[in-house]
């Protein structure tokens, strides 16, 4: 009885202290909160590679970029749509295809987070298209160009080297190879 007691005062008490927003306070929140939403686009969306793809132009798929060639993030929809996975992807012989990009739509969801193109390839089924996966594994022109990694620096040793040889060629006069090496040593 002392618990219930106790924790109706706490209740009530919370209740009696909190802060009551008045009705202009809620209005201006209410408008703050609808600028700030303001919906992306259904008839266009910035990809990461730059583009900007648009809802009735047309576009081209590269290469499939699973082993046997078929297209991991390109799958046949609409009624042509089977409950095995493998052979919904598109297979490889539609290489270099233009489609027609038909419609956006914007996934926010638990289980995907992304954005689905729905396109036609100028046959009776329509096609899904996981544009960002496909920009990655560049199924889809332009992709993003895949870069090295391996990225040449020269020490200050080469670089000593090389005025070294530019003073025994006589390109370099004696003084200038001194300043050059006190650069190059105190740079490090």
């Amino acid at each position: 009885m002392k618990q219930i007691t106790i924790l109706l005062i706490v209740l009530i008490s919370f209740n009696s202290f909190s802060q009551k927003k008045t009705k202009e306070e809620r209005q201006q929140e209410l408008e703050a909160r609808k600028t700030s939403k303001e919906k992306p686009s259904k008839k266009s969306y910035l990809a990461s590679n730059g583009v900007t793809y648009k809802v009735g132009e047309f576009y081209e798929l590269n290469k499939g970029s699973d082993t046997n060639g078929k297209f991991v993030h390109a799958n046949i929809g609409g009624w042509a749509i089977s409950l095995d996975t493998e052979a919904n992807r598109l297979p490889a012989a539609n290489r270099g295809l233009r489609f027609k990009l038909k419609r956006i739509r914007r996934y926010n969801g638990r289980n995907f987070r992304g954005v689905m193109f729905t396109i036609g390839g100028g046959n009776i089924t329509n096609y899904i298209l996981d544009i960002e996966g496909a920009i990655e594994t560049c199924e889809i022109k332009p992709c993003k160009e895949k870069t090295n990694g391996i990225v040449v620096k020269s020490d200050k040793y080469d670089q000593l080297a090389k005025l070294k040889e530019l003073l025994d060629n006589g390109t370099l006069t004696k003084e200038e190879y001194e300043t050059e090496k006190k650069k190059i040593l105190n740079k490090d």
